[in-house]
C-alpha cells in the first residue's frame, strides 16, 4: 500500500491480515512490513484489538463486522472461526510478521549468519547505544587531541571558539554521518600536492598563509563592512551582531 501519510495505510493493511486470518491462512504465513517501529506497533495493535473485541461479541454484532469486512454473510462456522482467531495468533510461534524492513532484514540475517558471513549471535544497535558509542568515540579523540598530530588542538579549539560545544557536537554527528562521502572526497584528492587544482579553483597560491587568504577573501569587493552594523542596528539583532563578530572575525572593526 502506497500513500500520503495519515490517508490511512495502517488501516486498510490491518484490514487486509484480519481479512487473510478469517478466510483460512495460516498465521505464520502472513509477512507485514512497515518502514516505522511506530507504524509496525499501530498496525499488530489494531489487529489484535480486533480479535480480541471479536470474541466477545454477540452473535448478531460479529456477523455485522465480517460482513463489512469479507463482503459476504457470515455462517455459524465462520463466526466460530473469527471467535479463534485471536488465540491462533497468540499461540502463532513467533507471532504475527508485523515489523519494519530492517527488522526482517535482521531476522534473515540471524537465520543466515555463516551465508552472510557475519557473526552468528549479532546485535544491532538501536539509537541510545549508537548515541552513547559515539559520545565515549568523541571524548577519547578530543581528550587526545593534539598528541602527535600538529594543529589538531588548535583546530579544536576554534571550532569550540567559534560554534561551542552544541556547534561542535553537530559538526562531529554530520561527520560520522556523512563518514563514507568524506572518505571517498578523501581518496579521490589524496596526498597534499593533489590539492593544488582544488587551490587553484578557488583562487589559492602556494605558500599563501591563512592570514593572506583572509584578506584576499574579505572586505568583499563593493562591500562596505560597516554595512553589517547597519544591518544589525536596524533589526535591532544584538544576537546577530554577535553572531556576525565570531563568525567573521575580520569584520569586528567595524562593529
Amino acid at each position: 500500500v502506497s500513500a500520503n501519510a495519515g490517508s490511512g495505510k495502517t488501516h486498510v493493511l490491518a484490514q487486509r491480515v484480519i481479512r487473510l486470518l478469517l478466510n483460512g491462512t495460516d498465521p505464520s504465513k502472513i509477512l507485514c512490513l512497515t518502514y516505522t517501529r511506530a507504524a509496525a506497533a499501530n498496525m499488530s495493535n489494531r489487529v489484535f484489538s480486533t480479535l480480541s473485541e471479536w470474541t466477545a461479541l454477540p452473535d448478531a454484532e460479529l456477523a455485522v463486522r465480517i460482513a463489512a469486512l469479507d463482503g459476504r454473510g457470515a455462517d455459524r462456522d465462520m463466526m466460530r472461526r473469527a471467535r479463534r482467531l485471536f488465540a491462533e495468533a497468540l499461540e502463532t510461534p513467533g507471532g504475527l510478521k508485523i515489523q519494519t524492513i530492517h527488522a526482517f532484514c535482521e531476522s534473515v540475517l540471524h537465520q543466515f549468519p555463516l551465508e552472510a558471513n557475519i557473526p552468528a549471535h549479532f546485535e544491532m544497535l538501536d539509537p541510545q547505544m549508537e548515541a552513547s558509542l559515539f559520545a565515549d568515540a568523541r571524548r577519547d579523540m578530543i581528550s587526545g587531541a593534539g598528541a602527535g598530530v600538529e594543529g589538531l588542538a588548535e583546530a579544536f579549539a576554534t571550532v569550540l571558539e567559534r560554534g561551542g560545544e552544541f556547534g561542535l557536537d553537530s559538526l562531529l554527528a554530520e561527520i560520522v554521518g556523512k563518514r563514507d562521502e568524506l572518505r571517498d572526497f578523501i581518496a579521490k584528492l589524496g596526498r597534499d600536492r593533489d590539492f593544488r587544482p582544488l587551490f587553484a579553483e578557488f583562487g589559492f597560491r602556494p605558500g599563501q598563509t591563512a592570514e593572506g587568504i583572509a584578506a584576499s577573501l574579505w572586505p568583499l569587493p563593493g562591500f562596505d563592512p560597516r554595512q553589517f552594523a547597519e544591518f544589525a542596528h536596524a533589526a535591532e539583532a544584538a544576537d546577530a551582531r554577535q553572531v556576525l563578530n565570531n563568525v567573521i572575525p575580520y569584520a569586528r572593526g567595524a562593529f
